[in-house]
């Protein structure tokens, strides 16, 4: 009789086992916005604007509102493969002063694909690491007393990050992302640190 017991736990158990872990395998989808962190588009911008001639001119810059979308899969609790889209409305940069009078608009646009890492730290909350690759687009166009100027250019280069998910239920939670990766035209081309934070969904 405790035998017949034993086995029927046992077996309970082992189908039940699944269920249990359910969670940590399958499809999820999420979108983000952020920003980048630094201020590097604008010394890329200053560097143009020398490049075709202007002299003693000062500038500003004011960042645009990035976002991403993307779709991945959780192979277990510790792993992950993700890749989506990456995009931007347009940053605005203006420069006065000198022999420049002058303004531009920045967009960025992109792709990437990346393995996560996955670091529970209880039932909720886990650490991301994550590597990869991002090819990102930036289309620029300079407006000055001379006439206008379109400028455009991809970067296809290594992806690396982290961040953190917090599971608000079993199937919805929300996450931050700090990502590194490269972006630039005609040769200028420099690495930009974006945040952001959004909602996803487990399918």
């Amino acid at each position: 009789m405790k035998k017949s017991i034993f086995y029927a736990m046992a077996v309970a158990g082992l189908i039940g086992s699944p269920t249990a872990f359910a969670g940590d395998t399958g499809w999820y989808a999420f979108g983000a916005a952020g920003q980048a962190t630094n201020d590097t588009n604008k010394a890329d911008m200053d560097t143009l604007l020398t490049s075709l001639g202007g002299t003693g001119f000062v500038s500003t810059y004011s960042k645009a509102t990035v976002y991403k979308l993307q779709l991945g899969y959780q192979i277990n609790k510790n792993f992950a493969v993700e890749g989506g889209y990456l995009g931007s409305n347009d940053s605005t940069y203006t420069a006065s002063g000198g022999n420049v009078a002058g303004s531009a608009s920045i967009g960025a646009s992109g792709w990437n694909l990346a393995a996560v890492g996955i670091a529970p730290i209880n039932d909720k909350f886990s650490l991301l690491g994550k590597l990869g690759v991002a090819n990102i687009q930036n289309d620029i166009r300079l407006t000055g007393t001379t006439g206008a100027v379109s400028l455009s250019g991809s970067k296809t280069d290594l992806l690396f990050g982290v961040g953190a998910k917090y599971d608000i239920t079993n199937t919805v939670f929300a996450r931050f992302d700090l990502d590194s990766y490269k972006s630039g035209v005609s040769g200028v081309y420099s690495r930009n640190t974006y945040w952001g934070i959004g909602l996803g969904f487990k399918f």
